[in-house]
């Protein structure tokens, strides 16, 4: 009869199954710890409401502006440029004003010689005309003195009864008098004329009494020039006209 040899087994110790399970209980464990550890850390807090009191600050008083002092020099400085502007300013004015009575003289000199130069030419006017004058009268004397006989009398022959009332006539529309005149006061005017009417001259024989009157009569014959002739066609060489502010002469 044979023997069969079996290999040595130990026996199994006891209270191994309880080991592992308590390890793995030990390792559950503190993966719970670890999470939840872990999760408490990283949460964010949770702000916490305060009221602080304190007393309010007073504002602070600004501290004043300090001006600064300057210094001499600028003040000097300062005052030089003062000066010279003064200066300025006077040789400015003083330029514009020599300017503005250079500029019055000159125009005063122009107004000057454009009177003097009318005066010469109203002056070579007047003796143009009176020289041009003279000689129509000359002309109309020598006439007159030809045709004097033939009609019967001279230029000094005495005037028609009408002959005067009818220069009066030619004469009034042309005096220009708005005065008031106490009453009704008469101008006598002597009138001398060439054969022709042509007023030689105009004076007064008798004054109204009234100088504006007077000149205003003597006006109106020199703008009645010439007056008319008389009935024989030549006109007398003087005669006497009175004329009224208020007509009466009829």
């Amino acid at each position: 009869m044979q023997t069969v040899a079996y290999p040595y087994q130990p026996a199994p110790e006891r209270g191994t199954l309880a080991c592992f399970l308590l390890a793995l209980f030990m390792h559950l464990l503190l993966g719970v710890l670890l999470y939840y550890g872990v999760r408490w850390h990283s949460a964010a807090p949770e702000g916490v409401a305060a009221e602080l009191w304190d007393a309010i600050p007073e504002a602070a008083t600004p501290a004043p502006a300090i001006t600064p002092v300057p210094s001499p020099k600028s003040v000097e400085e300062e005052q030089a440029d003062i000066s010279l502007q003064e200066k300025q300013r006077k040789a400015q004015q003083a330029a514009r004003d020599e300017a503005q009575a250079r500029q019055r003289e000159s125009q005063a000199r122009a107004e000057a010689a454009r009177k003097e130069a009318q005066r010469k030419a109203m002056e070579a006017q007047r003796q143009s005309d009176n020289t041009q004058r003279q000689g129509e009268l000359a002309r109309l004397r020598a006439q007159a003195g030809n045709t004097g006989t033939r009609a019967g009398s001279g230029s000094g022959a005495k005037p028609s009864s009408g002959y005067a009332e009818r220069v009066r006539q030619r004469v009034k529309p042309n005096i220009i008098f708005n005065d008031e005149v106490s009453g009704n006061p008469a101008a006598v005017v002597a009138v001398a004329m060439a054969p022709d009417g042509s007023v030689l001259s105009a004076r007064l024989a008798k004054s109204s009494g009234n100088a504006a009157w007077d000149n205003a009569v003597l006006r109106a014959v020199q703008r009645s020039d010439p007056l008319p002739r008389d009935e024989n066609g030549v006109a007398p060489s003087n005669i006497l006209i009175t004329f009224w502010p208020r007509d009466e002469g009829g």
